[in-house]
């Protein structure tokens, strides 16, 4: 055993490895973590003892979506235990889903042994380090905890990092040999995530241009709803009277009903009054956005106003476009900043922009059919209300993206590196009234989860084509829809083993929606492959 020389520099009990650790996740407010089944006997146990729900999975790759999808959902941090750790490389392509779309995750792995490494322990690398340079590419911070004395401080560390200012994903790797021990675990040191803030300066050099404006533009993504400031940008935008557009990500930042919203995505996936409110603008304002390949149509907007650019992240900021007037802050806090000095510089504005788009706003039209096309899916999806929507984005699946959306309630990825999340997401989400879109890849991929949840609420809708169409984007930096060689019918594998739901009309899919359910309602649509979209183009 051992100790700290004062006492009164510890939690003031003798713990063991394992209760430390949740004690740690309790102290920071923890309530849910998920691991895999093979998750030892005794953390679990102290776990529960600390009221913290375990989410138990098949394997760490359901673990991480279910995570993933979490985090979103929740704008915190999604936990996942996983001992040994070298089972986190199954998840690896998540992990760096999250990294790359700022979600965070708070991994804590075990280290097989800290005293005797390589003797070729189960489930053990070449080296204890391995693990740490394979996951540092996609790892915002990563620590080893050695000593028992380590372990509040350090997950407390992780904790704070996973969520300051750009959330990412972080490793905490402890070592398995702290589980036999016992020792005072230090104080927390009350560590709280940090926001950057604005420059007052530049603040106010952004407010002199949206004050002196003919036609603003707001360009709106993700960093909006990640900081918690959707409500803000309405008051933005309603005081300066200027439209919004959305990225893809950031759909529900802004709501699809307000009579300033513009459209979702810019350039060949924007729409033609987005386009051309752009075009014509002479100050745009770009807010926690990256500007990906997805939501401008591979950088295809045209535009010519002054532009400022918000981003959390400095490296994000001049990658795509080279603005006037870079703002490296929290989006939230930056937008409570500018809206308390435009409210010192400008008073009831009309600029008459919110009728030119009304006009603009009508149903897409769509050449005769007789088969179910992706848009006539979300035509019908349009009737109902959903409390979350999780979607992976895929060629068939796209046209979602034009689904109405009134509040920070649309989670999907625009890096498409892992599919799943909409199923993991329904499943964790375990809501009657929460829907998952996917493709036929993406139910693939999660089979095994969905097998092992069949219990849980919502409604997962498959766009299926037969695996025929995917994106292509190596024709052009445009996404197009391409064809595929290969063709996945597996209508009866999927009624057999998840109990799916295969419909082939209009009307079978809007019984299907209306008909009750007791647990997981799985929608299996037939699309025809040879469907037109109202987004993407076919080459």
């Amino acid at each position: 055993m051992s100790q700290p020389k004062r006492k009164e520099e510890t939690v003031g009990k003798e713990m063991s490895g394992d209760e430390a650790i949740a004690f740690t996740l309790n102290d920071i407010g923890i309530k849910k973590i998920f691991t895999t089944y093979n998750l030892p006997d005794n953390l679990r146990e102290r776990l529960l003892q600390y009221n913290i729900n375990i989410d138990t999975s098949v394997t760490p790759r359901d673990s991480f979506l279910l995570a993933q999808a979490y985090a979103m959902s929740n704008n915190s941090a999604g936990v996942v235990i996983q001992i040994p750790s070298t089972q986190i490389l199954e998840a690896v392509d998540i992990v760096a889903q999250s990294f790359i779309e700022s979600v965070p995750l708070l991994i804590i792995g075990g280290l097989r042994s800290y005293r005797d490494t390589g003797r070729a322990r189960i489930g053990e690398l070449r080296t204890p380090d391995d693990v740490m340079s394979l996951l540092a590419p996609v790892t915002k911070l990563r620590e080893r905890v050695v000593t028992i004395e380590e372990i509040v401080f350090t997950i407390e560390k992780g904790n704070k990092e996973a969520l300051s200012n750009r959330t990412r994903p972080v490793y905490i790797e402890i070592a398995e040999d702290l589980f036999k021990m016992k020792a005072y675990p230090l104080n927390p040191a009350e560590q709280k995530p940090e926001k950057r803030t604005p420059d007052k300066n530049t603040v106010a050099k952004v407010a002199e241009v949206l004050s002196n404006s003919k036609l603003p533009l707001i360009v709106a993504g993700y960093g909006v709803i990640a900081s918690g400031s959707s409500k803000d940008l309405i008051d933005l935008a309603e005081l300066i009277d200027a439209p919004v557009i959305t990225t893809i990500k950031g759909k529900g930042g802004f709501p699809s009903s307000h009579p300033l919203f513009a459209g979702e995505g810019l350039g060949l996936m924007g729409t033609d009054i987005g386009n051309k409110i752009m075009a014509e603008s002479d100050a745009i304002l770009f807010i926690g956005t990256r500007l990906t390949q997805l939501s401008t149509g591979g950088w295809s907007m045209k535009f010519k106003g002054f532009t400022m650019f918000n981003n959390i992240d400095g490296e994000d900021v001049s990658k795509v476009i080279m603005p006037h007037l870079p703002i490296v802050s929290d989006s939230g806090l930056f937008i409570k900043e500018l809206i308390a000095l435009l409210k010192q510089k400008i008073q009831n504005i009309d600029r008459g922009i919110r009728k030119e788009i009304y006009v603009s706003k009508k149903d897409q039209m769509l050449r005769p059919h007789s088969t179910l096309w992706p848009y006539d899916v979300v035509r019908l999806l349009k009737n109902y209300r959903f409390s979350k929507i999780f979607i992976d984005l895929s060629a068939p699946t796209f046209d979602m993206i034009r689904f109405p959306v009134d509040m920070p309630i649309w989670f999907t990825s625009e890096s498409i590196m892992a599919k799943g999340l909409g199923v993991s997401g329904v499943i964790q989400e375990d809501d009657s009234s929460a829907i998952g879109i996917t493709d036929i890849h993406g139910v693939f991929s999660t089979m095994q989860l969905l097998q092992a949840r069949r219990k849980s609420k919502g409604t997962i809708i498959i766009f299926n084509d037969e695996g025929l169409t995917y994106l292509d984007t190596t024709k052009a930096d445009t996404p197009v829809i391409g064809k595929a060689n290969l063709t996945l019918n597996v209508d009866k594998q999927l009624e057999k083993s998840i109990g799916a739901i295969t419909v082939y009309s209009y009307s079978e899919l809007k019984s299907a929606l209306s008909s009750s359910q007791n647990e997981l309602r799985v929608i299996n649509v037939k699309i025809d492959p040879t469907y037109d979209s109202i987004v993407l183009y076919r080459i």
